[in-house]
């Protein structure tokens, strides 16, 4: 008969698992706080505020200001529409005698002003009548001049018949001056300043009677 012998121990064995994919993950560590924000001292803010100050005067003495137009009179000796179908063309033929007196001036203190082309159109109904360039090319500061414009030809219109007949039927021709130039600017401070190849325009709205002289008449002027 078969004893168990002695000193023999009956189990089980045990197995141990090892994982091979890295250790656990762990959550990212939180964003660094951002630096406190610098607090402007007092006297930060009062430099500041007087440099601003002190760019804004400068600003508002040495800027330009646009230049002023009118009409200071106006006189339209003839103005006559030919209907009348010709050989060469069935446009109408508008026929102008206008001679006007353009008041140009330079309002600013510092700033001087050159006209690089300065002339005078008439415009009607939309169609543009003639040209005459004004002789003007230099201004200084604070200064006015008077230039005559002298429009005088023919040209063909695309007008409005009827409206022109009633036009000579009341006697009075709504009639547009418009004033082009070219203006280089020049600011007198410690060194010359020029701003170049700036346009001027400027629109003068007439009521003009034949052979009666108008009166003063402001014009709108809008620099681009």
């Amino acid at each position: 008969m078969n004893h168990p012998q002695e000193g023999v121990v009956y189990g089980y064995s045990e197995l141990t698992y090892v994982s091979t994919a890295g250790p656990p993950p762990y959550p990212p560590p939180p964003p660094p706080l951002p630096p406190p924000r610098r607090r402007l001292s007092p006297f930060r803010i009062l430099i500041r505020a007087f440099i601003g100050a002190l760019s804004l005067l400068i600003w508002l003495i040495y800027r330009p200001r646009t230049i002023r137009v009118a009409v200071a009179t106006a006189i339209l000796a003839g103005f006559d529409l030919n209907t009348t179908a010709s050989s060469f063309s069935f446009t109408p033929v508008l026929s102008y005698n206008l001679t006007a007196v353009v008041e140009i001036w330079n309002p600013n203190r510092r700033v001087s002003v050159y006209y690089d082309r300065l002339q005078a159109s008439g415009i009607y109904q939309g169609e543009r009548f003639g040209w005459a360039p004004l002789p003007v090319s230099f201004q200084g500061t604070r200064r006015a001049d008077a230039a005559p414009a002298v429009l005088v030809g023919r040209s063909p219109a695309y007008v409005n018949a009827d409206a022109f007949g009633e036009d000579s039927r009341v006697g009075v021709f709504p009639v547009e001056l418009c004033v082009e130039g070219v203006v280089t600017r020049e600011v007198q401070v410690r060194r010359a300043d020029h701003h170049q190849g700036e346009h001027a325009d400027g629109k003068c709205l007439l009521a003009l009677k034949l052979m009666v002289a108008s009166g003063w008449v402001d014009c709108t002027v809008i620099d681009f």
